[in-house]
């Protein structure tokens, strides 16, 4: 079990401490006894300054917490981010080389595949050429014949 003692003072004591005070002659120990007799709820109107100021200086000593979790959260998404936007940029830089695949062969050389690819786009005008014509001759077959047929 624990029991809290409490350090209690008398309001002659405390008064006593805060002429002492107002002459700057207290020493840390007896300043701490005069806050806690302070911060006490219930106390005579004449400690109101007394409690004024030392309730002011307890809110002018605290300091200002700056958490440092914050900004190692941060730190760390910002390293995830960088790291995936360096992995993809790499792995884009890799997987960046001109090739084609012509029947089954992998040509990585610039030159064939141009080479190759322009003259597949001949070969298939040529073929749409020929189809086209053909389909003109069976045209004029069925009108020629559809005037014979008259």
């Amino acid at each position: 079990m624990r029991y809290k003692i409490k350090h209690e003072i008398a309001t002659e004591q405390a008064d006593r401490l805060i002429k002492k005070y107002y002459e700057g002659f207290t020493t840390v120990e007896e300043e701490k006894e005069l806050k806690a007799f302070l911060a006490q709820t219930g106390l005579p109107a004449k400690y109101e300054t007394e409690q004024a100021i030392f309730g002011y200086f307890e809110n002018k000593k605290q300091k200002p917490v700056y958490s440092i979790r914050h900004y190692i959260r941060w730190a760390g998404v910002a390293v995830i981010i960088l790291v995936f936007g360096l992995g993809v940029q790499i792995f884009r830089q890799q997987n960046l080389s001109d090739y084609a695949f012509i029947n089954g062969v992998k040509i990585t050389d610039k030159q064939m595949v141009r080479y190759i690819a322009e003259n597949s786009m001949k070969e298939i005008s040529r073929a749409s050429e020929e189809k086209s014509s053909k389909l003109d001759a069976k045209e004029m077959m069925k009108q020629q014949l559809s005037t014979f047929a008259e």
